[in-house]
């Protein structure tokens, strides 16, 4: 769950530090899958999920994304979700609808813009089919994934807790 504001709070406590990717050096880390390919600026293409496809250029830029991670000699364990609760109010997915429709009647009559803002309010861009690919492409090349029973973050958590990793890589939900 996403807790308002907590990334700037952190930041004003100075509880955020930055350090070099070396100390991270043969280090296990647990990712969550969804929010690393979430921060992954290149995949961010709005009308590709609108358009029921993928970004063009998807594997090129995972993989030099996984690049850093060998470079580094960092080892990730990506941690995909598994079964998650649907929305709990009908009203968030009626305005998603309302959203996408809009979005189209903006394409149609050729305001490319506004359909594009749309569109990027109304799709995950990481949907279903996306994480089902990149999970199968990060095995391909040797990488370990898991898809957890529920929550990436709650089965992050207990990796953690039990030692299975050296850290996280997740939202700041997850302190």
């Amino acid at each position: 769950m996403r807790v308002r504001h907590l990334q700037s709070h952190l930041t004003d406590q100075k509880l955020i530090n930055t350090h070099s990717l070396e100390a991270l050096r043969e280090q296990r880390v647990g990712v969550d899958a969804v929010f690393w390919l979430r921060s992954i600026q290149a995949l961010k293409d709005p009308f590709a999920d609108a358009l029921g496809g993928i970004p063009p250029g998807i594997f090129g830029f995972v993989d030099k994304e996984l690049e850093s991670f060998r470079k580094h000699q960092i080892i990730p364990l990506f941690v995909f979700q598994g079964v998650a609760p649907g929305p709990q109010h009908s009203m968030f997915v009626s305005r998603l609808d309302e959203q996408m429709e809009l979005a189209w009647k903006h394409l149609a009559a050729g305001r490319k813009p506004e359909a594009q803002k749309c569109f990027a309010v109304s799709t995950s861009r990481i949907n279903g089919d996306f994480v089902y690919f990149i999970f199968h492409h990060l095995r391909s090349r040797g990488y370990e994934c898991i898809q957890a029973p529920y929550f990436a973050g709650a089965q992050l958590a207990h990796f953690a807790e039990q030692g299975a990793i050296s850290t996280v890589f997740g939202p700041p939900g997850l302190l």
